[in-house]
Parts: C-alpha cells; sequence; structure tokens
C-alpha cells in the first residue's frame, strides 16, 4: 500500500512538473492597444524618419501576445498589406510591419543578434523596447520574409511557407515553443493568409 501511494505521489508531481513547464502566450488586450498604439506610432515617426523598410503603420490591426507579463510581441501591419500585395512581391521589399518586443529579440547562431545592430525605441526613461522592421520578397512559387533593424542590411531572412488562412486579416502572429529555462521561443507572422514565416527569439533585457 506505501509503494502504491509513493508512486501515485510521485506521478503527481511528474505531472504537475509538466504542468508547469508547458507555457502558453496570450493574446494582449484590445484596450491596451488603444493607449500604446497612438503614442507607439508618434514615437516611432520621430526617433526613426528614415527607416530600412517605410511602413505605414494601421493601428486598427495591430496584434499582439505576451507570455505572463514578462515578454511581449507587438505587431503593426502597413495599411498596403494584402494578399495581392505580397503575391506580387518582387526583388523590392514590400512593407510588412513594424514590431515592436518587450525583453526578446532574435536568436542568432547560439545566442542573439548584437544589441548594437538593433532599433530600439525608448518610451522616455520608462522603457526601452527593441523594434523591428518587416518585409516581403519573392518571385513565383518561393517568398522570403526579411528582419531589418536599424541597419539596410537584414538581421535575418526567412523563407515563407504557402498556406490558407483568413484573407481579411492583414497580420496575424502566435507565439509557440516557448522554453522559459531555455529563454527561447519561436514568432510566427501570417501575411494576409496567403504565407507565413517563423522567426526564432530569445529573452533579452534592453
Amino acid at each position: 500500500m506505501r509503494k502504491t501511494l509513493f508512486v501515485l505521489g510521485a506521478a503527481a508531481l511528474a505531472a504537475a512538473g509538466v504542468a508547469r513547464a508547458a507555457v502558453n502566450a496570450e493574446p494582449i488586450p484590445p484596450e491596451f492597444f488603444q493607449q500604446f498604439a497612438p503614442l507607439a506610432i508618434q514615437l516611432l515617426q520621430a526617433q526613426f524618419p528614415n527607416p530600412p523598410v517605410k511602413i505605414d503603420p494601421q493601428p486598427e490591426k495591430i496584434v499582439g501576445s505576451h507570455v505572463e507579463m514578462k515578454i511581449g510581441v507587438v505587431a503593426l501591419p502597413d495599411k498596403n498589406l494584402t494578399p495581392k500585395a505580397v503575391e506580387e512581391a518582387g526583388d523590392k521589399d514590400v512593407p510588412v510591419a513594424v514590431v515592436v518586443t518587450r525583453a526578446v529579440t532574435l536568436q542568432e547562431g547560439e545566442g542573439t543578434v548584437s544589441k548594437d545592430k538593433l532599433a530600439i525605441i525608448e518610451f522616455g526613461d520608462a522603457a526601452r523596447l527593441p523594434i523591428f522592421f518587416l518585409a516581403v520578397r519573392g518571385n513565383a512559387a518561393e517568398r522570403t520574409l526579411l528582419v531589418y533593424g536599424k541597419e539596410g542590411k537584414p538581421l535575418a531572412t526567412v523563407p515563407l511557407k504557402k498556406q490558407a488562412g483568413d484573407l481579411n486579416v492583414p497580420l496575424a502572429l502566435k507565439l509557440t515553443d516557448i522554453d522559459l529555462e531555455k529563454k527561447t521561443m519561436n514568432a510566427t507572422f501570417d501575411l494576409s493568409g496567403t504565407w507565413e514565416g517563423t522567426l526564432k527569439m530569445a529573452y533579452a533585457e534592453f
């Protein structure tokens, strides 16, 4: 009997450990965006008048997710991001979105992208948040997502895969494979319900 109770207790503890290890992202409430978006766009345009990719933000279509209020990813899609714009992308960058993150940045090898390559938006003394400018290029059956920091050379290029999604949603975002121990996760962007690409990201403080 005692042995049986020990085995059951061990199984319960193991199950609890698995439950704690499973971390899911949650969508950021729309009311937060109503307060955040106007100021973010104003600061973005003031602090980065000549970005690597010119994004015309569409604040009413902003999307974002957070993990335990510790890290977050927010994306403001470009006003001209449509299925047609993505499908007709050629050798020139088609603006996709500007992405603002909290305590997370791009992975590079075993570490993260050097901070001196990043564009940082400053909210006075309250916060310093990295931002990334996203664009798409491609011809025929191939598309590539390009991620820029403060320079004209992409920090990362990610192959996109064709998929069938909601054509009426310019940009969707989901955070997956969240590992709090390794401090890594994936951010997948769905471009106008036609193509999607995943960025490998890691935690970092700014």
